[in-house]
């Protein structure tokens, strides 16, 4: 493998490599490597399948069912896939971290691009372990043993690609979860900062007034350029990131042109 730092604090290129192909050592290679740079790109992997990527995710945590997935009666761990286009406009273009609004969220994301647009559709990652760093004392002392509800948000997206049902039967499923405003890491221990503009409600322990307030001020903070990496994406890339520490932004710039990635997420 040939390892490349992607920006100053997230994100790395990893070439020379099949993800088809992948002994122990290659795997606990890669595993020390998400640990480091939270985000890992694989360019040239165009010859994958959804199944072998399925395979090469499973490397990193057990099978994950999306809420809404569970809710339409998939049982079967599978890819999935996002298509967007002039019938499908995107709803990935705002910072989130995956299902936060599950009690127990995904651990891992991985991303295939299939159809590229002729240009736009980059995916820009945020460390939030860089943005909890950047706090002053005084912040990280005040948010320390918060926690904060988390929702499916307004719910437009989902109601337009999965239909008023199926939103209803995931709401009565997955209602929401709680989560703390600043978790630690379960592998390196390091503390991260834990809402997205997406899907965080409030903070519990707050009025709203001031809950709102903390929460635009933490968005703003985590979106700050220093924290993040654009990749700028190819047919065939593969892109494996730690969804616990990080923020990730969809652009979608080039609708109402045809952009479509594999998705499989693991914890």
């Amino acid at each position: 493998m040939n390892i490349t730092p992607a920006a100053g604090h997230i994100g790395a290129v990893v070439t020379d490599i099949d993800l088809r192909d992948l002994d122990a050592e290659a795997v606990e290679s890669l595993r020390t490597l998400i640990g480091e740079h939270l985000v890992l790109a694989f360019p040239g992997q165009g010859s994958m399948t959804d199944e072998e990527q399925v395979v090469f995710t499973s490397h990193f945590g057990g099978p994950y069912i999306h809420p809404v997935a569970r809710a339409m009666g998939v049982t079967e761990f599978t890819s999935g896939r996002i298509i967007d286009d002039v019938d499908h406009p995107p709803f990935q273009d705002k910072w989130h971290t995956d299902v936060t609004w599950d009690p127990t969220p995904p651990t891992f994301g991985c991303l295939r691009m299939v159809d590229r647009p002729e240009r736009g559709g980059d995916t820009i990652f945020s460390s939030t372990h860089a943005a909890y760093d950047a706090l002053s004392d005084a912040m990280k002392s005040s948010l320390d043993g918060l926690t904060a509800w988390h929702t499916m948000g307004d719910e437009t997206a989902f109601r337009s690609k999965a239909g008023d049902a199926v939103v209803d039967a995931t709401l009565a499923i997955a209602p929401g979860a709680e989560h703390p405003v600043i978790a630690v890491h379960p592998v390196t221990g390091r503390k991260h900062i834990n809402v997205n503009s997406e899907f965080t409600d409030h903070i519990v322990q707050m009025s709203r007034p001031e809950s709102d307030a903390i929460l635009d001020f933490l968005y703003a903070h985590c979106a700050n350029p220093n924290f993040a990496m654009r990749w700028n994406w190819t047919v065939g890339d593969v892109v494996l990131w730690d969804e616990r520490p990080t923020l990730h932004f969809a652009v979608a710039d080039y609708y109402p042109r045809r952009r479509e990635v594999v998705r499989v997420n693991v914890r």
